[in-house]
């Protein structure tokens, strides 16, 4: 038997018009090893195929001869394609946006191992013994919550911003040690396991418990590949949909066991518009209830709709709308009581909502929207001590972008705490004096020129922690929608 099986397959979907997806399935280094990758050219935005393109010609190039441990050459690999995407870029305006994300694995089924580097909303499994793994983490506003199980799948497959990715391969210029570019690992790869690499247009339109059982199905690498495919656009097929799979053949007892035949989909979804794409979910039939689970749901039904009629009243619908250019329409000042008193009024202009911040008794102002635009620096001194962003990270944009100079100013400080933030698009992300101590706490920097320019002293950053997501891993910021 041979010691890996591999296959791999893109198909347009069932609403673009063009592929903007590429992968890689290949054995490297005298066939001991395989090369797996799924590239993803971010749709909406000329050059999408171009961008993953050069990608995968560029990884392959570096991954060619060996040199040093694969981990490292991995990392090495999509730093140097990032740079040459970067590079065609800048040569081409028509270019300006394009970018890819991807994931990139080398499967050593001689030695057991798994080494990938990740960037954006691909995604690696590994399968084993029928239960089917997540290794890496969507760089994603909202996988971010979906990993920290803050949504549930479906919930997170329905989200209205599903597609602003955080991380993206070849817009900026990046290094090998940069700490807020790559997700990189290293995992067992044991005989019998089985790995799926595939792009957002899978797993966007079917759920892990469909992957699942094909995957347990009998049959070869290729016809479990078509049919994810299949399910993949009879549910919609909204994007580009790639799949590579691989296997490891080594040892004994590795031949493939008939399985359960894949749950069905024909189950009617229900579609759900958001960003001007339809997506679909499919729960599972939930089990029937006794006449008294019947009445109990009811009753909480029942409760759950005065709740939420009462707070409907209370507050006004919002939804995920950007927040007007002046004003600051869904913020809270946390209460140091139970007073109303510590409450801002919903809405308020920027000056009026820092000064009602200034007097809180703890000097603490809490941003609840998703979206926050500011017309002039947010000033942090002695008064407001605390910012802190919606613990689903609050976008931080100028309103003006021609004069998009300073996000937030800090003066005469003690120590200023910022916390759950995406500060995008300014030319300084955090003005500060040198007497001021810092401390960030998931706070990313997205096209900012200087997230902090200050003359530091040396142990001004000691126990900062510029960007922590929730799995440890850190995630800069780029919410830039794909359709």
């Amino acid at each position: 038997m041979q010691s890996i099986l591999l296959t791999g397959k893109t198909d347009v979907g069932r609403r673009r018009t063009d592929n903007q997806d590429t992968f890689i399935s290949t054995t490297i280094w005298s066939d001991s090893s395989a090369l797996l990758a799924v590239i993803d050219g971010v749709g909406g935005y000329a050059g999408g195929d171009r961008a993953a393109a050069i990608a995968r010609e560029s990884i392959e190039r570096y991954m060619s001869t060996p040199n040093g441990d694969p981990l490292s050459m991995l990392r090495e690999a999509v730093v140097f394609a990032n740079n040459q995407i970067n590079e065609e870029r800048q040569q081409a305006p028509k270019l300006a946006q394009m970018c890819c994300v991807l994931t990139v694995a080398v499967a050593d089924p001689q030695a057991n191992k798994l080494y990938f580097v990740h960037v954006g909303d691909t995604r690696l499994y590994r399968f084993r013994q029928d239960v089917l793994e997540k290794l890496t983490h969507d760089h994603s506003l909202v996988g971010i919550r979906e990993d920290a199980n803050e949504l549930t799948e479906t919930e997170a497959m329905q989200h209205p911003r599903r597609n602003e990715i955080l991380r993206e391969v070849g817009l900026i210029h990046h290094r090998i040690d940069d700490p807020d570019f790559l997700e990189s690992g290293e995992t067992d790869f044991l005989p019998g396991d089985q790995l799926l690499l595939c792009s957002d247009g899978l797993t966007d339109m079917i759920t892990q418990a469909h992957i699942t059982a094909v995957l347990r199905q009998s049959g070869s690498l290729d016809e479990q590949a078509g049919e994810l495919i299949r399910l993949a656009n009879e549910q919609g097929g909204n994007d580009n949909v790639t799949v590579v799979l691989a296997r490891n053949g080594t040892g004994p007892g590795t031949a493939t066991v008939a399985a359960p035949a894949a749950a069905s989909l024909t189950q009617p979804a229900t579609p759900v518009t958001a960003n001007g794409r339809t997506t679909t979910g499919t729960d599972v039939k939930p089990a029937k209830r006794s006449r008294a689970g019947l009445w109990l749901l009811g009753l909480i039904m029942v409760v759950g709709l005065l709740a939420f009629a009462w707070y409907s009243f209370q507050t006004p619908d919002r939804g995920d709308q950007p927040i007007e250019d002046t004003e600051l329409t869904d913020l809270t000042i946390p209460p140091s009581s139970t007073s109303a008193s510590s409450m801002v009024p919903a809405s308020v202009p920027l000056d009026s909502l820092v000064q009602t911040a200034y007097r809180s008794a703890d000097h603490r102002l809490v941003l609840t929207a998703d979206t926050i635009r500011l017309a002039k620096p947010l000033v942090l001194n002695d008064s407001l001590l605390t910012v802190l962003g919606d613990s689903r990270l609050t976008v931080v944009i100028p309103t003006d972008t021609t004069q998009s100079r300073v996000a937030f100013r800090v003066i005469n400080g003690r120590t200023i705490n910022l916390e759950n933030l995406v500060i995008q698009g300014f030319r300084t992300g955090i003005e500060t004096t040198s007497d001021v101590k810092l401390q960030l706490k998931q706070v990313y920097f997205r096209n900012v020129e200087r997230p902090v320019n200050a003359v530091i002293r040396q142990d001004t950053f000691r126990n900062t922690v510029l960007s922590v997501s929730s799995q440890a891993q850190p995630v800069p910021p780029k919410p830039m929608s794909r359709p």
